[in-house]
């Protein structure tokens, strides 16, 4: 039972209304989402009028997008948002079996040489993103947890970003991370909200998995 009752569209300041439109027409099945977050008016204009924006003219591929966020989803083991994604992540091209491990990915000990390697099954850039996706929820989280200097991941995270500026550009890098790192901020406000999942929407229960990075 989630924890804040959906705003109706006529609720919403009439303004928005056309937001709300585009919404119910590009991303029906985040109903929920969206329906939660147009309780604040701002919240509602500025990141649901970003989403569409980048998908409609962000340079990134829309593969990748969907990869940053199944990966950072899965680490925080967001139901609601790898449940919505998955399915996405797999329209873009990738298998069943790609997705299951993208979400299985666990947080553990990355070592100070470590120079993120291209992961089997995936292409170089299809790795980077998987790579960027992980090292931010890594980085927010394992090494306060882990006592990890700062100075390793200092290095881990020049390393990454050297390996980034040799496939994407500077818009595709910042986009990416930009769009990881919201996920995560989604990912926490649905846990706390108690978001359900969308009748019509196929739920992907998350177990512990012993996938490594």
């Amino acid at each position: 039972m989630p924890l804040l009752p959906l705003v109706r569209r006529d609720q919403l300041p009439e303004d928005l209304r056309p937001l709300w439109d585009d919404c119910e027409r590009l991303a029906p099945s985040f109903r929920h989402l969206w329906g939660t977050m147009a309780h604040s008016p701002t919240i509602f204009r500025h990141v649901w009028g970003q989403l569409l924006e980048l998908k409609r003219h962000s340079p990134v591929e829309a593969r990748h997008f969907e990869i940053g966020i199944v990966v950072a989803s899965g680490l925080n083991r967001c139901r609601y948002c790898v449940s919505h994604h998955a399915p996405l992540a797999e329209a873009t091209g990738l298998t069943a079996e790609q997705v299951e491990m993208l979400a299985a990915l666990t947080l553990d000990p990355l070592p100070e040489d470590h120079d993120f390697p291209p992961r089997h099954g995936f292409t170089p850039d299809d790795s980077l993103v998987i790579d960027l996706a992980h090292f931010l929820v890594w980085s927010g989280i394992y090494p306060h947890a882990a006592d990890v200097h700062p100075r390793v991941v200092h290095g881990l995270r020049r390393r990454l970003m050297a390996r980034l500026r040799e496939r994407f550009s500077e818009r595709q890098v910042e986009e990416l991370t930009w769009r990881i790192v919201q996920c995560v901020a989604f990912n926490w406000h649905n846990d706390f909200l108690e978001l359900d999942v969308e009748p019509g929407v196929t739920p992907r229960e998350l177990t512990a998995s012993a996938v490594r990075a």
